[in-house]
C-alpha cells in the first residue's frame, strides 16, 4: 500500500484555503498512484481552533468542507481531522476525530484519546475523549489511527 503524508500548513477558519490545499494535496497523490493519503489533526478548520469550536456555524462549516473533499476520494483513501458531534448526553458536545473517506463517503471516524491541558493546548475544554479505541478497515488492510 502506498501512503502519502501531507503535511500542510492551515489557517483556522479559513475553510475554503484549507479544503482547497487539502484536495490540490489528493488529487496529486492520485496521480502518483497512491492508496491513500493522511493529513494533519483538525486540518479542515485549521489547528487549534479554540472558542470557535463553541459556535454552531463553525461546526457545519467543518461538516459542509469535510463533504466537499469526501468527493475527491473516489480512488483513493483520505483520512482527515475534524471534529465530530458527541452523541452521548454526557460529556463534551464534541470529539477531536480524524475521518477515514473512500468511495466519495465516510468510511470510519475515530476519536482522539488522550487530550492535552498542557502549555498553549487546553483540548479537555472543548472536547470529549475516546470512549473506546478501534482500528479502521481499508483496502484489507487495518489501520491504527491515532489523533
Amino acid at each position: 500500500m502506498k501512503i502519502v503524508l501531507a503535511q500542510q500548513n492551515y489557517h483556522i477558519g479559513n475553510f475554503e484555503k484549507n479544503t482547497e490545499k487539502i484536495i490540490d494535496a489528493i488529487e496529486e497523490a492520485k496521480k502518483n498512484g497512491a492508496d491513500l493519503i493522511v493529513f494533519s489533526e483538525l486540518c479542515i478548520c485549521g489547528y487549534p481552533p479554540r472558542d470557535f469550536l463553541e459556535f454552531t456555524d463553525f461546526i457545519e462549516q467543518c461538516h459542509h468542507y469535510l463533504q466537499a473533499i469526501a468527493q475527491h476520494a473516489d480512488t483513493i483513501g483520505v483520512i482527515v481531522g475534524c471534529p465530530s458531534h458527541n452523541s452521548v448526553p454526557e460529556g463534551k458536545d464534541l470529539f477531536n476525530s480524524a475521518y477515514l473517506l473512500y468511495d466519495k463517503k465516510i468510511q470510519d471516524v475515530v476519536h482522539k484519546t488522550l487530550l492535552p491541558t498542557y502549555d498553549v493546548f487546553d483540548e479537555y475544554r472543548y472536547f470529549e475523549p475516546a470512549y473506546d479505541w478501534h482500528v479502521m478497515q481499508f483496502k484489507g488492510k487495518k489501520l491504527a489511527v491515532t489523533v
